[in-house]
């Protein structure tokens, strides 16, 4: 049989795991890029890490992944390129691997821009009234496109 301490000692722990995950990372973050920066024609690799968000109830229904020109830096020229729809992981880790073709204009136009991947996370939200709503938010991340060297 547990004592009241115990039980005292367990919830304190219980609640300070909890506090390792801040609200700000309920839609997941985007924990590596590799390798960074991105050069173009090569694989890179993508790793996301939601475990906080599945532990804060935000799990993810699915993930989108775009990549980015900032608005500040773009010209107008430069469209997001929707790179990736995954399933949201139940294990609270998405890793994948894509290619980013080295020929797409706006990469050979604008060689030297600025970039950002977008991770969107959308989970269900739930209420007694109206059901399920899909909810989506995001979080970015900054990265660097290099050209492959001949």
């Amino acid at each position: 049989m547990f004592s009241k301490t115990t039980l005292a000692v367990l919830a304190l722990v219980g609640s300070s795991v909890a506090q390792f995950c801040p609200e700000a990372l309920r839609f997941g973050s985007l924990a590596s890029v590799s390798p960074d920066p991105i050069v173009l024609g090569q694989e890179v690799t993508f790793t996301a890490n939601f475990t906080c968000a599945i532990e804060l109830g935000y799990a993810p229904v699915y993930v989108d992944y775009t990549l980015v020109v900032p608005a500040a830096n773009n010209t107008g020229y430069q469209p997001p390129i929707y790179f990736g729809r995954r399933d949201g992981p139940s294990s609270g880790i998405d890793t994948f691997t894509v290619t980013f073709d080295p020929t797409y204009s706006p990469f050979t136009t604008y060689p030297d821009a600025q970039y950002e991947v977008i991770l969107t996370s959308t989970y269900a939200a739930d209420s007694d009234s109206y059901g399920s709503t899909l909810v989506s938010g995001y979080t970015t991340y900054g990265v660097s496109l290099a050209q492959a060297s001949d």
